[in-house]
């Protein structure tokens, strides 16, 4: 079941200038910088019981495509 979480406009409008920022050629600092503070200001939307879903997403590298090995034999 997914929750609802209401976001501050500002906070909104701050995140799109951020990606905008991320992606010019212009840009005084690396796409990272501009990632990071994206990730600071939605960070403090996530309720608590989610902030432990993140750290198993990391934990288990879940940001990895599946990797389907296949055997060919030649016999």
């Amino acid at each position: 079941m997914a929750n609802t979480v209401l976001l501050m406009d500002e906070d909104v409008f701050d995140v799109v200038c951020l990606c905008h920022a991320a992606l010019a050629q212009d840009s005084p600092k690396p796409s990272t910088f501009y990632l990071n503070q994206i990730l600071n200001l939605m960070f403090g939307y996530l309720p608590t019981a989610r902030r432990k879903d993140i750290e198993m997403y990391l934990a288990e590298k879940q940001y990895l495509p599946d990797v389907k090995i296949e055997i060919i034999r030649n016999d």
